[in-house]
Protein backbone atom coordinates (compact mmCIF):
# COMPACT_ATOMS: atom_id res chain seq x y z
CA UNK A 1 0.00 0.00 0.00
CA UNK A 2 2.91 2.42 0.75
CA UNK A 3 4.87 1.67 -2.37
CA UNK A 4 1.40 2.25 -4.38
CA UNK A 5 1.18 5.95 -2.70
CA UNK A 6 4.57 6.40 -3.46
CA UNK A 7 5.71 6.57 0.22
CA UNK A 8 8.58 4.05 0.51
CA UNK A 9 10.32 5.34 2.91
CA UNK A 10 10.79 2.03 5.42
CA UNK A 11 9.21 -0.53 3.08
CA UNK A 12 12.98 -2.26 1.97
CA UNK A 13 13.74 -1.76 5.40
CA UNK A 14 10.21 -3.59 6.91
CA UNK A 15 11.01 -6.30 4.29
CA UNK A 16 14.72 -7.15 4.99
CA UNK A 17 13.33 -7.12 9.23
CA UNK A 18 10.38 -9.79 7.71
CA UNK A 19 12.73 -11.65 6.08
CA UNK A 20 15.12 -11.99 9.28
CA UNK A 21 12.59 -12.79 11.28
CA UNK A 22 10.88 -16.00 9.02
CA UNK A 23 14.64 -17.22 8.06
CA UNK A 24 16.03 -17.79 11.20
CA UNK A 25 12.55 -18.85 12.45
CA UNK A 26 12.67 -21.82 9.58
CA UNK A 27 16.47 -22.08 10.64
CA UNK A 28 15.44 -23.03 14.26
CA UNK A 29 11.99 -25.15 13.37
CA UNK A 30 14.59 -26.92 11.33
CA UNK A 31 17.28 -27.91 14.12
CA UNK A 32 14.18 -29.62 15.85
CA UNK A 33 13.66 -33.53 15.16
CA UNK A 34 10.18 -33.75 16.82
CA UNK A 35 7.49 -35.41 14.65
CA UNK A 36 5.27 -32.71 15.49
CA UNK A 37 8.05 -29.65 14.43
CA UNK A 38 6.90 -28.46 11.04
CA UNK A 39 3.20 -27.59 13.06
CA UNK A 40 5.55 -24.66 13.97
CA UNK A 41 5.16 -23.64 10.25
CA UNK A 42 1.85 -22.26 10.76
CA UNK A 43 3.14 -19.13 13.01
CA UNK A 44 5.91 -18.71 10.05
CA UNK A 45 3.53 -15.81 8.33
CA UNK A 46 2.45 -14.14 11.80
CA UNK A 47 6.32 -14.07 13.13
CA UNK A 48 7.33 -12.86 9.80
CA UNK A 49 4.76 -10.11 9.70
CA UNK A 50 5.37 -8.98 13.43
CA UNK A 51 8.75 -8.65 11.82
CA UNK A 52 8.28 -6.73 9.13
CA UNK A 53 5.93 -4.59 11.10
CA UNK A 54 8.35 -3.31 13.87
CA UNK A 55 11.08 -3.15 10.96
CA UNK A 56 8.32 -0.50 9.39
CA UNK A 57 7.97 1.25 12.60
CA UNK A 58 12.21 1.83 12.91
CA UNK A 59 12.43 2.62 8.77
CA UNK A 60 9.75 5.14 8.97
CA UNK A 61 10.18 6.79 12.47
CA UNK A 62 13.60 6.45 13.61
CA UNK A 63 14.46 10.07 12.79
CA UNK A 64 10.79 11.68 13.33
CA UNK A 65 10.97 14.88 15.42
CA UNK A 66 7.99 13.73 17.67
CA UNK A 67 10.25 11.89 20.67
CA UNK A 68 7.68 9.24 21.24
CA UNK A 69 7.58 8.09 17.33
CA UNK A 70 11.03 8.23 17.41
CA UNK A 71 11.05 6.28 20.81
CA UNK A 72 8.49 3.91 19.23
CA UNK A 73 10.95 3.24 16.17
CA UNK A 74 13.90 1.94 18.56
CA UNK A 75 11.78 -0.42 20.49
CA UNK A 76 10.52 -1.52 16.92
CA UNK A 77 14.45 -2.52 16.28
CA UNK A 78 15.10 -4.00 19.65
CA UNK A 79 11.62 -6.24 19.40
CA UNK A 80 13.07 -7.60 15.98
CA UNK A 81 16.42 -8.29 17.08
CA UNK A 82 15.07 -9.69 19.99
CA UNK A 83 13.34 -12.05 17.77
CA UNK A 84 16.03 -13.00 15.81
CA UNK A 85 18.41 -13.55 19.19
CA UNK A 86 14.89 -15.94 20.16
CA UNK A 87 15.00 -18.19 16.99
CA UNK A 88 19.23 -18.25 17.07
CA UNK A 89 18.84 -19.36 20.27
CA UNK A 90 16.09 -21.74 19.94
CA UNK A 91 17.73 -23.37 17.16
CA UNK A 92 21.60 -23.48 18.93
CA UNK A 93 19.79 -24.81 21.66
CA UNK A 94 18.17 -27.66 19.75
CA UNK A 95 21.19 -28.70 17.85
CA UNK A 96 23.36 -28.75 21.32
CA UNK A 97 20.11 -31.12 22.89
CA UNK A 98 20.83 -32.93 19.37
CA UNK A 99 24.53 -33.81 19.87
CA UNK A 100 23.66 -34.76 23.33
CA UNK A 101 21.57 -37.15 22.47
CA UNK A 102 23.38 -38.64 19.50
CA UNK A 103 26.58 -39.17 21.51
CA UNK A 104 24.35 -40.89 23.94
CA UNK A 105 22.72 -43.09 21.36
CA UNK A 106 26.16 -43.74 19.96
CA UNK A 107 27.61 -45.36 23.96
CA UNK A 108 23.78 -47.00 23.91
CA UNK A 109 24.35 -49.07 20.39
CA UNK A 110 27.96 -49.96 20.86
CA UNK A 111 26.69 -51.37 24.18
CA UNK A 112 23.67 -53.36 22.03
CA UNK A 113 26.53 -54.60 19.88
CA UNK A 114 28.96 -55.39 22.69
CA UNK A 115 25.81 -58.00 24.16
CA UNK A 116 24.71 -59.08 21.11
CA UNK A 117 28.42 -60.50 19.91
CA UNK A 118 28.39 -61.89 23.72
CA UNK A 119 25.59 -63.60 23.29
CA UNK A 120 26.34 -64.79 19.74
CA UNK A 121 29.43 -66.19 21.26
CA UNK A 122 28.22 -68.02 24.32
CA UNK A 123 25.28 -69.28 22.29
CA UNK A 124 27.99 -71.33 20.01
CA UNK A 125 29.66 -72.46 23.15
CA UNK A 126 26.13 -74.10 24.50
CA UNK A 127 24.92 -76.34 21.16
CA UNK A 128 21.51 -77.74 22.31
CA UNK A 129 21.66 -75.55 25.22
CA UNK A 130 20.90 -72.18 23.97
CA UNK A 131 17.27 -71.66 25.11
CA UNK A 132 18.19 -72.57 28.51
CA UNK A 133 21.21 -70.41 28.53
CA UNK A 134 19.47 -67.36 27.09
CA UNK A 135 16.70 -67.28 29.19
CA UNK A 136 18.59 -67.65 32.45
CA UNK A 137 20.81 -64.90 30.80
CA UNK A 138 17.89 -62.40 30.38
CA UNK A 139 16.28 -63.51 33.78
CA UNK A 140 19.15 -62.34 35.66
CA UNK A 141 19.32 -59.03 33.60
CA UNK A 142 16.57 -58.01 33.36
CA UNK A 143 16.47 -54.35 34.07
CA UNK A 144 19.55 -54.37 31.46
CA UNK A 145 18.09 -52.30 28.18
CA UNK A 146 21.03 -52.49 26.01
CA UNK A 147 21.01 -56.72 26.78
CA UNK A 148 17.32 -57.26 26.13
CA UNK A 149 17.30 -55.70 23.19
CA UNK A 150 20.66 -57.39 21.70
CA UNK A 151 19.07 -60.62 23.12
CA UNK A 152 15.19 -60.38 21.89
CA UNK A 153 15.80 -61.03 18.16
CA UNK A 154 17.29 -64.17 18.47
CA UNK A 155 14.96 -67.54 18.11
CA UNK A 156 16.23 -68.87 20.95
CA UNK A 157 14.38 -67.04 23.61
CA UNK A 158 11.41 -69.29 24.77
CA UNK A 159 7.51 -67.97 24.35
CA UNK A 160 7.35 -67.56 28.47
CA UNK A 161 10.13 -65.01 28.20
CA UNK A 162 8.67 -63.26 25.40
CA UNK A 163 5.57 -63.24 26.89
CA UNK A 164 6.55 -61.31 30.00
CA UNK A 165 8.67 -58.88 27.66
CA UNK A 166 5.83 -58.42 25.26
CA UNK A 167 3.89 -56.53 28.47
CA UNK A 168 7.21 -54.22 29.18
CA UNK A 169 6.04 -50.78 29.80
CA UNK A 170 9.21 -49.97 27.66
CA UNK A 171 7.86 -50.06 24.14
CA UNK A 172 11.23 -50.72 22.64
CA UNK A 173 11.58 -54.10 24.36
CA UNK A 174 8.04 -54.54 23.65
CA UNK A 175 8.29 -54.24 20.39
CA UNK A 176 11.67 -56.64 19.53
CA UNK A 177 9.32 -59.09 22.05
CA UNK A 178 6.60 -58.96 19.70
CA UNK A 179 8.64 -59.67 16.37
CA UNK A 180 10.54 -62.68 17.93
CA UNK A 181 9.25 -65.51 16.11
CA UNK A 182 8.66 -67.34 18.88
CA UNK A 183 5.96 -65.26 20.25
CA UNK A 184 2.48 -67.35 20.96
CA UNK A 185 -0.55 -65.24 18.90
CA UNK A 186 -2.04 -65.24 22.16
CA UNK A 187 0.51 -63.20 23.26
CA UNK A 188 0.47 -60.72 19.99
CA UNK A 189 -3.33 -60.52 20.63
CA UNK A 190 -2.69 -59.32 24.46
CA UNK A 191 -0.53 -56.45 22.95
CA UNK A 192 -3.06 -55.92 20.85
CA UNK A 193 -5.70 -55.32 22.54
CA UNK A 194 -4.10 -53.77 25.96
CA UNK A 195 -1.58 -51.33 24.84
CA UNK A 196 -1.68 -48.05 25.56
CA UNK A 197 -0.67 -46.92 22.43
CA UNK A 198 -1.16 -50.18 20.00
CA UNK A 199 -0.17 -48.51 17.08
CA UNK A 200 3.26 -49.00 17.59
CA UNK A 201 3.03 -52.33 17.12
CA UNK A 202 0.75 -52.51 14.11
CA UNK A 203 3.66 -52.86 11.78
CA UNK A 204 4.56 -55.69 13.99
CA UNK A 205 1.35 -57.27 14.07
CA UNK A 206 0.78 -57.26 10.54
CA UNK A 207 3.53 -59.05 9.34
CA UNK A 208 4.01 -61.83 11.92
CA UNK A 209 2.87 -65.38 10.75
CA UNK A 210 1.53 -66.42 14.64
CA UNK A 211 -0.49 -63.19 14.70
CA UNK A 212 -4.37 -64.47 14.78
CA UNK A 213 -6.43 -63.84 11.71
CA UNK A 214 -9.13 -62.23 13.71
CA UNK A 215 -6.53 -59.57 14.69
CA UNK A 216 -5.05 -59.02 11.46
CA UNK A 217 -9.04 -58.83 9.86
CA UNK A 218 -9.35 -55.93 12.73
CA UNK A 219 -6.03 -54.51 11.85
CA UNK A 220 -6.71 -54.03 8.30
CA UNK A 221 -10.02 -52.71 8.25
CA UNK A 222 -9.30 -50.13 10.92
CA UNK A 223 -8.78 -46.57 10.04
CA UNK A 224 -4.97 -46.27 9.01
CA UNK A 225 -2.90 -44.34 11.38
CA UNK A 226 0.51 -46.57 9.97
CA UNK A 227 1.33 -46.01 6.42
CA UNK A 228 2.08 -48.66 4.58
CA UNK A 229 0.94 -51.52 6.17
CA UNK A 230 -0.31 -53.42 3.32
CA UNK A 231 2.82 -54.49 2.63
CA UNK A 232 3.14 -56.23 5.44
CA UNK A 233 -0.20 -58.08 5.42
CA UNK A 234 1.34 -58.70 1.72
CA UNK A 235 3.94 -60.91 2.63
CA UNK A 236 2.61 -62.47 5.34
CA UNK A 237 1.77 -66.10 4.87
CA UNK A 238 -0.78 -66.15 7.58
CA UNK A 239 -2.94 -63.25 6.35
CA UNK A 240 -6.67 -64.39 6.03
CA UNK A 241 -7.09 -65.02 2.27
CA UNK A 242 -10.13 -62.28 2.44
CA UNK A 243 -7.23 -59.62 2.73
CA UNK A 244 -4.30 -61.23 0.54
CA UNK A 245 -7.57 -61.15 -2.26
CA UNK A 246 -8.51 -57.71 -1.61
CA UNK A 247 -4.73 -56.43 -1.59
CA UNK A 248 -4.51 -58.12 -4.79
CA UNK A 249 -7.49 -56.18 -6.28
CA UNK A 250 -5.94 -53.00 -5.33
CA UNK A 251 -2.34 -52.91 -5.12
CA UNK A 252 -0.30 -50.51 -7.04
CA UNK A 253 2.91 -50.14 -5.39
CA UNK A 254 5.61 -52.24 -6.46
CA UNK A 255 7.34 -53.70 -3.05
CA UNK A 256 3.20 -54.38 -2.05
CA UNK A 257 3.00 -56.34 -5.56
CA UNK A 258 6.11 -58.17 -4.73
CA UNK A 259 5.67 -59.07 -1.13
CA UNK A 260 2.50 -60.88 -2.19
CA UNK A 261 4.16 -62.45 -5.21
CA UNK A 262 6.52 -64.29 -2.84
CA UNK A 263 3.82 -65.27 -0.47
CA UNK A 264 3.34 -68.64 -0.62
CA UNK A 265 -0.52 -68.56 0.27
CA UNK A 266 -0.70 -67.14 -3.38
CA UNK A 267 -3.26 -68.64 -5.60
CA UNK A 268 -4.28 -68.46 -9.15
CA UNK A 269 -7.22 -65.73 -8.34
CA UNK A 270 -4.87 -63.02 -6.96
CA UNK A 271 -2.32 -63.91 -9.44
CA UNK A 272 -5.17 -63.23 -12.17
CA UNK A 273 -5.77 -59.85 -10.23
CA UNK A 274 -2.15 -58.75 -10.58
CA UNK A 275 -1.39 -59.66 -13.86
CA UNK A 276 -4.84 -57.37 -14.33
CA UNK A 277 -3.09 -54.77 -12.93
CA UNK A 278 0.28 -54.92 -14.14
CA UNK A 279 -1.50 -54.81 -17.65
CA UNK A 280 -3.65 -51.93 -16.99
CA UNK A 281 -0.10 -49.84 -15.76
CA UNK A 282 3.26 -51.67 -18.08
CA UNK A 283 2.82 -48.22 -20.51
CA UNK A 284 4.22 -46.08 -17.10
CA UNK A 285 5.83 -49.23 -15.44
CA UNK A 286 7.07 -51.42 -17.80
CA UNK A 287 10.58 -52.05 -15.80
CA UNK A 288 8.04 -53.36 -12.60
CA UNK A 289 10.48 -56.45 -11.71
CA UNK A 290 7.05 -58.35 -11.09
CA UNK A 291 6.03 -58.76 -14.36
CA UNK A 292 8.89 -60.97 -14.77
CA UNK A 293 8.34 -62.39 -11.28
CA UNK A 294 4.60 -63.14 -12.44
CA UNK A 295 5.48 -65.24 -15.87
CA UNK A 296 7.68 -67.49 -13.32
CA UNK A 297 4.57 -67.95 -10.85
CA UNK A 298 1.99 -68.35 -13.44
CA UNK A 299 2.90 -72.39 -14.67
CA UNK A 300 2.93 -72.93 -10.84
CA UNK A 301 0.34 -71.08 -9.55
CA UNK A 302 -2.17 -71.35 -12.48
CA UNK A 303 -1.33 -74.84 -14.03
CA UNK A 304 -4.68 -75.18 -15.94
CA UNK A 305 -4.55 -71.76 -17.47
CA UNK A 306 -1.22 -72.42 -18.86
CA UNK A 307 -1.99 -76.04 -20.42
CA UNK A 308 -4.78 -74.45 -22.55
Amino acid sequence: MLLLRKEPRGVWLSVSFAAAAAMTDVWAIDQSRSSTAGIAFLGLPMLGALGGFLGLAFGRYRTATDRGRRIGAWLGLAGTLALVAFNISGGLKEKTKNRGRDATQAVFSAEISRDRDTIAAALKQNPGRERAWLDSSIRTRMTDRAFLLAALPNDSVSPEILDTLANSPDLNIALEAVRNPNTRPETLEHVYRTKSYPDYFFQALAAHRHTPPNVLLELYRRPRTITMLDIWFAGNPSTPHEILDQISRTATDRSIIGALLENPSLDCGMLTHVAVTLMKRQNRDADNPSVARLSELTPTVCPTKTTR
